[in-house]
């Protein structure tokens, strides 16, 4: 790491970052590259947010992520690495192209493979009677996802003007702009075992079909059907390249264990910022990869009162996700490899939703599963003869929240209860006798990811993704600070892909440069 002189910490930063997530990350990187002098502080131990990787014994797991999109050549992260001259340090292995997800209903299970088409055809052959409703979604779909990739030329401001200018080059973005997946589905009269099938992969977003914006899973769906990947070298090896990208340039530092207390603020400018263990430090320009509404917490009440339209949203609901060490057994041999499950015990995902949010139900939930060792053999996961498997599907923060702070004993023992039933969820359907095999067992809980993550409610992907919240507003902004910009999940897009893709938008703001 760069060493930091006194004449440093005390003011010779072009620009100081708050927050090492991804977005933070890239955006700094790409600054430090440029010849400016940076400065990234970040609370936790490990920079990387909700990609973050932590040790538990001989173990290392990836806290939130497990795959991703835009590693492809030319897309997102491909550009940002080669921008930054590190693609080499981070290979990236594609998940099985002929079902990179494969989708359990009830116990049907669809692979999904990459190609659009491929898939559509796929289904008709399977679902013969559904015909018509399966050729309307997924040309609806495509209609979306070819704008979606000229969405550089949307308008940053809504005006009539532009909406009139939209409405010939985007008509189907701005014909589905208030549309849910449910919308879809019912103007097209889909049967239900294929609006759980073609919202299988629901907890990319963590809301069912009723809620979730059209246009974020016709974008999603399209993002993964051009590859889905994992870093061959695991999740640690991206951020750390990043990370070491920024350290590696003159008077530039990535301070790990420096929680911002304080943004000051003077005469309509970021004059500073603090830290708990009472640094300061000062910069000309000031990012936040911090929640926004945590960050005008940060800036003192009445300092972003021009921004408060952009800082009412609903977060995204939470997870609950269970870490596994396998040994002596190979999950190859129970249905497993270089995919991922996605598992629903019946086939209405609104309901299954409703009961685990609103009625706190874990009992038969649905389940993400995924084997991070069987999609690259790379070591560094775990001690030779084990195998990783992690589980996660989706919680009510405030149900947590309020039985760890009433009755920490009653906490635990809702843990156990929500992890025993996953086990018996993966026992039954998939792995027998798992138990028998465990050299370690951990669960996080929403509580967990929002004290880990730094992320207010425990949310996953910052404000939720519903209509109201997917809009053209939702990219990285110049507050009404004159110094101080925002970038993360809710200023931008989540996933590493989006939220590297935050960092690129924002830095070609600021200096013209396109990556």
């Amino acid at each position: 790491m760069s060493s930091l002189t006194d004449s440093a910490t005390s003011g010779n930063f072009d620009d100081l970052v708050i927050g090492a997530g991804m977005a933070g990350l890239a955006v700094a990187a790409l600054l430090a590259a440029s010849g400016r002098r940076v400065l990234v502080l970040e609370a936790h131990d490990v920079p990387g947010g909700n990609a973050h990787t932590f040790a538990i014994r001989q173990f290392r797991f990836c806290a939130q992520v497990h795959y991703i999109f835009g590693c492809g050549d030319g897309q997102t992260i491909d550009r940002l690495l080669q921008h930054l001259g590190i693609a080499d340090q981070v290979p990236f292995v594609r998940l099985d192209p002929e079902g990179y997800d494969q989708i359990v209903v009830a116990g049907e299970r669809v692979r999904v493979p990459n190609g659009l088409a491929r898939y559509r055809e796929q289904l008709l052959r399977r679902y013969p009677d559904a015909r018509a409703p399966i050729l309307g979604y997924f040309e609806k779909v495509v209609a979306i996802a070819d704008e979606l990739d000229r969405s550089d030329d949307l308008p940053r401001a809504v005006t009539p003007l532009s909406i009139l200018r939209s409405g010939f080059r985007f008509p189907h973005m701005l014909r589905y702009a208030r549309s849910t997946l449910d919308d879809v589905y019912d103007s097209l009269r889909m049967p239900q075992r294929l609006r759980a099938i073609l919202a299988g992969q629901a907890g990319d977003y963590l809301l069912p079909p009723r809620d979730v914006s059209f246009l974020l899973h016709a974008g999603l769906v399209r993002a993964y059907d051009r590859g889905a990947y994992y870093p061959k070298n695991h999740f640690y090896s991206l951020v750390d390249a990043i990370s070491d990208r920024i350290r590696k340039e003159p008077g530039c530092a990535v301070l790990l264990d420096h929680e911002v207390d304080r943004i000051n603020v003077e005469g309509g400018r970021v004059t500073g910022v603090s830290t708990k263990d009472g640094r300061a430090f000062t910069a000309r320009r000031y990012v936040s990869n911090v929640d926004p509404r945590m960050t005008a917490k940060l800036a003192g009440e009445g300092n972003l009162q021009r921004d408060a339209a952009k800082l009412r949203y609903k977060y995204s609901a939470s997870t609950v996700t269970m870490y596994l060490g396998v040994e002596g057994l190979d999950l190859r041999d129970h249905g497993f490899g270089s995919f991922n499950v996605w598992h629903y015990p019946h086939d209405d995902i609104n309901q299954i939703y409703d009961d685990q949010l609103q009625r706190h139900d874990l009992t038969n939930p649905w389940l993400f599963l995924s084997t991070p060792t069987l999609h690259s053999d790379a070591p560094g996961l775990c001690p030779p003869g084990h195998q990783i498997l992690e589980a996660a599907t989706c919680a009510d923060y405030s149900y947590f929240a309020e039985l760890k702070r009433r009755d920490r004993r009653a906490y635990n023992v809702e843990k156990r209860k929500v992890r025993e039933a996953m086990l018996d969820v993966i026992e039954a359907k998939y792995v027998p006798h798992l138990r028998d095999h465990l050299s370690l067992r951990i669960l996080g809980t929403p509580t967990t990811n929002a004290y880990f993550c730094r992320a207010p409610e425990g949310n996953a992907y910052g404000a939720a993704l519903d209509p109201a919240h997917v809009t053209l507003g939702r990219q990285p902004y110049h507050t009404s600070l004159e110094n101080l910009w925002m970038a993360n999940a809710t200023a931008g897009m989540p996933s590493v892909a989006g939220a590297l893709g935050a960092g690129m938008q924002l830095y070609r703001e600021l200096t013209g440069v396109a990556v």
